[in-house]
């Protein structure tokens, strides 16, 4: 039985051009996080935002990229269902995080279903709020909707990067599909949070992550 053609993407060795890219982003990161006035995330959360772009960059082949979208995708229903139960949001916002909170588990939901197809195993489900940091620290901290939704957008600038460098790694045609789909989802959910905390909605023709 003949098998789908898969279309591969090759990848060079990191040059010049791509360190330089890479120390742009890593000032920008630190721009942002003390950028964001009494809802700042914290430093820390810098170098953990690298590190979750680099488990998705560096990943061998598409089931450990796939472990690693579906654990992001759970961290960020853990968020949101937990910014839902603070009762800090308005009635309005709340509405939003719950839609943005269903879109996530059906990103995971979806994933998880393609890394059983490839014969793969879910990685085991988050334990809780703590887990959240892993990604981005600081919503334990939050105090106000404004933090919370500045959180938000910090999580899900995470996300879209996450899936944009996947994309240089990715085998199988169907799953860059689906990890287009769910980085156009995510970059929507960025517009939403965007205009709620009065930034610029689209501040860039392509959303890859970076400001």
């Amino acid at each position: 039985m003949s098998r789908t053609p898969r279309v591969v993407i090759a990848d060079g060795h990191a040059d010049t051009a791509q360190i330089a890219e890479f120390e742009r982003d890593r000032r920008d990161l630190l721009k942002r996080g003390f950028g964001l006035g009494a809802a700042a995330i914290a430093a820390s959360s810098i170098p953990l935002l690298l590190t979750v772009r680099n488990a998705f960059a560096q990943a061998g082949d598409d089931g450990k990229i796939l472990q690693s979208a579906i654990d992001i995708e759970r961290i960020a229903v853990i968020a949101y269902g937990a910014a839902i139960d603070g009762g800090l949001l308005s009635a309005g916002v709340e509405k939003v995080a719950r839609r943005f909170r269903g879109h996530e588990q059906e990103h995971a939901d979806a994933l998880t279903t393609a890394l059983t197809d490839l014969g793969g195993t879910p990685p085991p489900a988050p334990a809780g709020v703590k887990d959240v940091d892993k990604v981005v620290k600081g919503l334990g901290a939050v105090k106000s909707q404004a933090d919370i939704l500045n959180f938000a957008i910090e999580l899900e600038t995470a996300a879209v990067a996450a899936y944009y460098d996947a994309h240089r790694r990715l085998i199988d045609a169907k799953l860059l599909q689906t990890g287009a789909s769910i980085m156009a989802n995510e970059g929507q959910h960025l517009v939403v949070l965007r205009q709620a905390v009065k930034q610029d909605p689209v501040p860039n023709a392509f959303e890859t992550g970076k400001a």
